[in-house]
């Protein structure tokens, strides 16, 4: 009889103490469906002249923005404005002319890998037309909108990267939108190059 209450007792312990429960632990990040990624957009207008060798140079930390190496620098021209909609497409892009030149209007970025940093970008032309002869129409007053995403967004998301509003209007990234970048002379961090308003 006491082997069979000592069983008993040591079955009803074990019940007692399996039927604990711990504290709940604090809620985990969201899942990839939720706003995983943080990007930043915004635009700039400016000249290409000869002065500044046809080049627009904007710099990130100058201008109170500090993205990371590993972002991704997706840049876009304000092609035409019709019935009051903006029509932008991706650089680089590509205007061919009549008489066989070639112009492209295209970027780049600088990334400092050590500081896991980019510093800056530029937009520029490029071809084989002589930007000199270029009507004002395809030189002054250009507007471009860069978009800054983590470069997982891309990989993980299901987007058009050459379409802007598949960036912007999906679900898998909260965008930051700054006000619109005024280009001036002290953005450049090479001084032989002369951004002008």
């Amino acid at each position: 009889m006491k082997k069979l209450t000592s069983i008993l007792l040591i079955a009803a312990a074990a019940l007692i103490l399996g039927a604990c429960e711990g504290p709940v632990g604090p809620v985990g990040p969201p899942g990839e469906d939720g706003y995983n990624f943080v990007g930043t957009t915004f635009e700039f207008t400016g000249n290409f002249t000869n002065a500044n060798g046809y080049q627009l140079l904007f710099n990130f930390q100058d201008n109170g923005f500090d993205p990371y190496e590993s972002d991704v620098i997706l840049t876009y021209i304000l092609w035409k404005n019709e019935d009051g909609l903006d029509y932008w497409r991706p650089l680089p892009q590509t205007t061919y002319f009549d008489s066989g030149a070639i112009l492209v209007y295209n970027f780049d970025f600088t990334g400092d890998i050590s500081n896991d940093r980019v510093v800056d970008m530029s937009v520029f032309l490029d071809g084989d037309v002589d930007f000199s002869t270029l009507p004002n129409d395809y030189t002054l007053n250009q507007t471009f909108r860069v978009v800054v995403v983590p470069s997982d967004f891309l990989s993980l998301a299901d987007v058009d990267e050459n379409n802007l509003n598949s960036i912007l209007n999906s679900s898998n990234i909260q965008m930051k939108t700054l006000d619109k970048i005024e280009l001036g002379s002290g953005i450049d961090l090479d001084t032989s190059i002369q951004i002008e308003k």
